[in-house]
């Protein structure tokens, strides 16, 4: 809706019914287990524009996970029980063109997320209830074309993630979410060689962050380059080739539990080829 020119209101319901039925032949003895969900999430978001090259925004949204995963992959006994996961997002953010190229982006936000669980830091299969969560943050983001060809995108975030509620893993409600950092950079650049071929270069960086809600172990802070090559072939098809971690950076992005950590991917390369029409 748009009552004014310099006014849009954004606003939503949406209705959604869950039901899974699961027959585990893995379990012992098999294993049958259902669960059915009525979710309601409600959106609503205003936009000021004071002219065409400056909006302000704020946005509040609900919505949900079921406890099955977003694919739907399983239940067990534990999970059949456990009510959905449920975020509430508040964001106020501003969008700003000074000048013709030169998009810059800014937004606060707060997420809370309720019925949480994560992996025991002792033993990766089973499952702890984490209570309550609640993430701040901010994110700035620039966007400049150099010149026709060489675009260069940039983006910073702050972001602080809490345990709220305590938990027999975690005793105090001072403790952290896992696998968050504090600190997040990333910086890409892309420069079209010709009409048809393209390249990209970009780095991504992390600060410290814990492995499991314990806190007991910190993963380390780490740095990648990636690259990009892009080309048009006939009749509407699209390649792409990306290369992460060109320099064979060593690190540990994520974690099973505090004697379970998984390394970074090596040098790796991937290859898609689509089709736009």
């Amino acid at each position: 809706m748009r009552p004014a020119r310099w006014l849009e209101i954004v606003g939503g319901l949406r209705f959604d019914s869950f039901k899974i039925d699961v027959d585990d032949f893995r379990a012992v003895g098999g294993g049958e287990f259902g669960r059915r969900d009525h979710l309601w999430s409600p959106r609503l978001g205003l936009v000021l524009k004071p002219n065409e090259h400056l909006s302000f925004y704020t946005n509040y949204s609900r919505s949900y996970l079921p406890q099955s995963g977003d694919q739907f992959s399983g239940l067990t006994n534990v999970t059949e029980g456990l009510k959905p996961e449920r975020f509430d997002n508040y964001e106020v953010g501003a969008k700003w063109e000074p000048i013709h190229g030169l998009l810059a982006t800014a937004a606060i936000y707060q997420l809370d997320r309720t019925n949480t669980r994560a992996a025991d830091p002792n033993n990766s299969g089973l499952t702890v209830l984490t209570g309550a969560q609640r993430s701040r943050g901010i994110e700035l983001g620039l966007e400049r074309s150099i010149t026709n060809r060489w675009l260069i995108a940039g983006g910073y975030t702050y972001q602080k993630a809490k345990i709220t509620n305590s938990t027999t893993a975690c005793l105090s409600s001072d403790c952290e979410v896992p696998l968050v950092p504090r600190h997040s950079f990333s910086l890409w650049n892309r420069y079209n060689v010709t009409k048809h071929v393209g390249v990209g270069l970009g780095l991504i960086a992390r600060s410290k962050s814990y492995a499991t809600i314990s806190n007991l172990v910190k993963l380390p802070g780490y740095a990648r380059v990636d690259g990009a090559l892009y080309y048009k072939l006939p009749r509407g098809l699209e390649g792409q080739v990306n290369v992460e971690n060109i320099l064979g950076a060593h690190y540990f992005p994520t974690a099973n539990a505090d004697n379970n950590i998984a390394p970074g991917a090596p040098r790796t390369v991937k290859t898609t080829i689509g089709y736009r029409f």
